[in-house]
């Protein structure tokens, strides 16, 4: 194994640890220590510089072999998965989510409403679908480890994040839950929840569209590799 393609594997390793850590029981003495607002300061900035550090070894370290390499039509599927992904994960970052920090659950009416009807967690999920979405084309060593490392990580999250924030609200988190799936539609499927297209609203879904098309477009100068066949 090369210099450059451990480092990425080190700097992958220290990403998940980092984001293990507030899940754990060792979150409670480090914010009695330092603070909640400090804390969650240090945590975005440790984050920040640990996922820089992952894209810098990523770029510099060979591609180790391909596993797997589909090329063709396959692209198409991986393209409709990304727009899914971008929509998804955009609209739910701009909406308000009991599970993020701090939130709660709406007291009055639907307990989830908009991209929350779909999954509980529209972010963690369009990182598992990017992930995958980029995999399905690429298997090459570096990238198992850096596509596979942020979507296990995002996968693990949700179910880590249930239980935290579970703790954190109590009952007021089971009514949120029984409305709600992690797995996209799945609520609304079982009929525990419905689809309202109205509730997205069209300006979120525009950002998501927009960014899309424009990643699309530069994808190939950015990236150095064509996203379409």
């Amino acid at each position: 194994m090369t210099g450059e393609f451990s480092h990425l594997v080190i700097a992958t390793l220290a990403f998940l640890l980092i984001h293990i850590v507030p899940a754990s029981a060792l979150r409670g003495p480090v914010v009695q220590a330092v603070g909640e607002r400090a804390y969650l300061g240090l945590f975005s900035i440790v984050s920040l510089a640990a996922l820089i550090w992952m894209i810098a070894a990523f770029n510099a370290s060979p591609s180790g072999g391909f596993v797997w390499y589909h090329a063709g039509k396959i692209q198409y599927v991986s393209a409709l998965i990304m727009f899914v992904a971008l929509v998804l994960g955009i609209g739910g970052l701009i909406g308000a989510n009991p599970a993020s920090v701090g939130g709660k659950v709406k007291r009055g009416g639907d307990p989830a409403t908009g991209f929350l009807r779909i999954t509980r967690h529209p972010f963690l999920v369009s990182v598992v679908l990017w992930s995958s979405a980029h995999l399905l084309v690429r298997g090459e060593m570096r990238a198992i480890v850096f596509f596979g490392g942020l979507g296990l990580l995002a996968a693990v999250g949700t179910v880590l994040i249930d239980h935290k924030t579970s703790r954190r609200l109590g009952s007021e988190w089971n009514r949120f839950e029984a409305v709600t799936s992690i797995i996209p539609f799945l609520a609304i499927l079982q009929g525990r929840n419905r689809l309202s297209i109205a509730e997205l609203k069209w300006w979120r879904l525009a950002i998501g569209v927009a960014a899309f098309v424009l990643i699309l477009m530069a994808h190939s100068t950015i990236m150095g590799v064509p996203p379409l066949p």
